[in-house]
């Protein structure tokens, strides 16, 4: 009887362990340290994993637009995503972007979309003609590791696999020498990994 409960309990904890590495592993989670994080949001991401490609999701994420601004300023997401631009707004917008696949979505009105299929990475600077004041940036990355800091400059990578990376960040203030910058992360299965980032 022992043995049956001592083998039935080596089997859960070896399913338990196969299921934290399926799930991904452990969470990256740290801090940025820039003067303009609580303004302005920075994106954290593992730029690539070796010899892995990732399928986008299913479900399109979103941008919205209220009060002539765009919701959320800054929206990381994985190439190959398509990404929905609404309008909450009593009055028309358009979207375009002047970057890479310059692409221009045209005028529509509240409670109407509009949607976009991003096929390669990068930053893309989103505008209306409408309203000039108003801008976003759409960051398109090669991994789905990723996460946006908070006005703290916190931020929380969850579900990556054991392995050692380099991460890299994105902001519309930091300049092109902090934007080359690496940050080297080890994640183990079940584990946060802690990381403090000053570009």
């Amino acid at each position: 009887m022992f043995k049956r409960v001592m083998v039935l309990f080596i089997a859960m904890a070896v399913t338990a362990s196969v299921a934290v590495w399926a799930q991904g592993g452990g969470n990256v989670k740290g801090t940025v340290k820039h003067r303009w994080v609580e303004k302005f949001p920075i994106v954290v991401f593992i730029d690539e994993v070796p010899g892995k490609k990732f399928a986008p999701p299913t479900k399109p994420a979103s941008m919205d637009q209220r009060g002539k601004v765009f919701i959320p300023r800054v929206l990381p997401v994985l190439v190959g995503t398509k990404v929905d631009f609404l309008n909450n707004d009593p009055f028309e917008h358009n979207v375009y972007s002047p970057d890479h696949e310059k692409y221009n979505l045209g005028n529509w009105k509240k409670g109407e979309v509009r949607s976009y299929v991003f096929k390669n990475p990068g930053v893309y600077t989103q505008l209306c003609k409408m309203h000039p004041e108003m801008i976003a940036y759409v960051v398109v990355l090669k991994t789905p590791y990723f996460a946006v800091t908070d006005k703290q400059g916190n931020f929380t990578i969850k579900g990556v696999p054991p392995g050692t990376y380099k991460l890299k960040v994105w902001g519309e203030r930091l300049r092109p020498n902090q934007l080359e910058k690496t940050f080297e992360v080890k994640v183990e299965a079940g584990k946060d990994a802690n990381v403090t980032i000053e570009p």
